[in-house]
């Protein structure tokens, strides 16, 4: 906090919402009973409060896999502001047919890919999506790139059908996408994203236990050999095209791994650096989601594909936020003001010490922007974090970008509180 007059005001606020939502949300209102906690007076209040990114999980899989809708629906209830018991989930056939009903009642259900072995669910709201799309727009704009359609826009990433994926990517083509744009290639949406998540998972597991069957096997791993040859067609198509509008400004919209494997399709096609001479841009998030890149990626990337670093917009965040934290040129990220930080104990008990301004542990978050459901997490991210005034200028909390995964860690990602709350859950699923 930058001063004493900031803090009490942030505790205002998270105050007021804390008042707000335990009316609301039923896992909360549970919590604060067991905890004694009936206002927020300090930092340290809300701490068992945040709920682990783990609680998003928490339903027991045999809901997907039994195709239990019903109990599925009253268990993301508990997590939520805006009641979801009396959606109709009849002749719902698969996880991707629960969300799109879901979605038409105006539950727009968002969900993580699923790679640790289940997928998360978090209820949003059409103001949390406004959020997010608006706030995309303001940190493209603030790095230098304001809405203008003089770009051919390039969403890399794979057509999962996924309707959140194409809101954001929609909202990039239309607000910055010139008229004689390179096209988006025919009919690569692979769909039915969750369902194929939720049976990787399901083989995963099978696999690990020694019970998955060969058919079982074989087929799954057609399913995703035809998945893979997919997203090789959509980077084929947009490094054809790149290279035929070679002198033009890109976009790229798009994770590392992806943008490597073009960098090498199109070093296929006879590219090499500087033959891209167009002020490009990439808009991207997240790191390299377990993949094996060689140390120098980002420099191969952005040497092929001529891209400075005033024209990079890279943010830390996660799905259960709505708003992002950009990085700055001495490659901070800087958390915004409606975002509050917590950082942790490696288990999520306590705040951790600061030391010289700065401080180590567990991410934390509450973003004030998030309406259908408590906006208050604690990641799986260990972070260090300083409190006082950037080198660029800017005041405010900023994170370094050595972010690491607890779960990569020896003791892995342990958070105390997270089997309370999950049993806080299952109550209201069994009721």
């Amino acid at each position: 906090m930058s001063s004493i007059t900031d803090q009490r005001n942030t505790l205002a606020s998270l105050d007021a919402r804390f008042q707000e939502r335990r009316r609301q949300v039923p896992v909360l209102a549970r919590r604060a009973e067991a905890q004694g906690i009936t206002a927020i007076g300090a930092s340290q209040d809300m701490v068992p409060l945040l709920f682990p990114h783990t609680t998003y999980k928490s339903y027991p899989e045999s809901l997907v896999a039994k195709g239990r809708w019903s109990q599925l629906n009253r268990w993301l209830d508990s997590l939520s502001t805006h009641r979801v018991s009396g959606v109709d989930v009849s002749g719902v056939e698969d996880v991707d047919g629960w969300i799109e009903r879901l979605e038409a009642a105006g539950h727009l259900v968002s969900s993580s890919s699923g790679t640790s072995g289940k997928a998360s669910f978090l209820n949003k709201s059409p103001y949390d999506r406004d959020a997010s799309t608006r706030d995309m727009l303001h940190c493209l704009t603030a790095l230098g790139l304001p809405p203008e359609p003089v770009w051919h826009v390039l969403p890399i990433g794979p057509d999962t059908g996924v309707h959140a994926h194409g809101v954001m990517r929609d909202l990039i083509i239309d607000h910055y996408g010139r008229p004689d744009a390179i096209p988006l290639p025919p009919g690569t949406a692979t769909g039915g994203h969750h369902a194929y998540m939720a049976r990787l998972a399901a083989v995963r597991r099978a696999m690990a236990d020694g019970t998955a069957r060969p058919d079982e096997v074989a087929a799954f791993e057609a399913e995703a050999a035809r998945r893979g040859q997919e997203v090789e067609k959509r980077l084929r198509h947009f490094a054809e095209h790149i290279l035929e509008r070679r002198h033009e400004r890109l976009l790229f919209h798009a994770m590392f791994p992806l943008l490597f494997r073009l960098c090498e399709i199109l070093r296929e096609l006879g590219a090499s650096p500087g033959d891209l001479s167009g002020e490009n841009a990439l808009n991207t998030g997240g790191g390299l989601k377990g993949m094996a890149l060689p140390p120098d990626h980002r420099s191969q990337i952005f040497t092929l594909l001529n891209i400075t670093p005033d024209r990079f917009l890279h943010y830390y965040s996660m799905q259960d936020l709505n708003l992002r934290l950009p990085k700055c040129r001495e490659g901070r990220y800087h958390v915004p003001p409606q975002v509050v930080l917590f950082v942790l104990d490696k288990d999520g008990e306590t705040l951790a010490p600061v030391s010289d301004g700065q401080v180590e542990g567990r991410a934390g978050f509450f973003d004030l922007t998030i309406d259908g459901r408590w906006g208050g997490t604690i990641s799986g991210d260990r972070i260090l974090a300083d409190l006082g005034t950037c080198p660029c200028g800017r005041p405010g909390p900023t994170v370094f970008d050595d972010i690491t995964r607890y779960s990569d860690l020896p003791d892995g990602d342990k958070i105390t509180c997270a089997g309370t709350i999950d049993a806080y859950v299952r109550g209201f699923i069994e009721s």
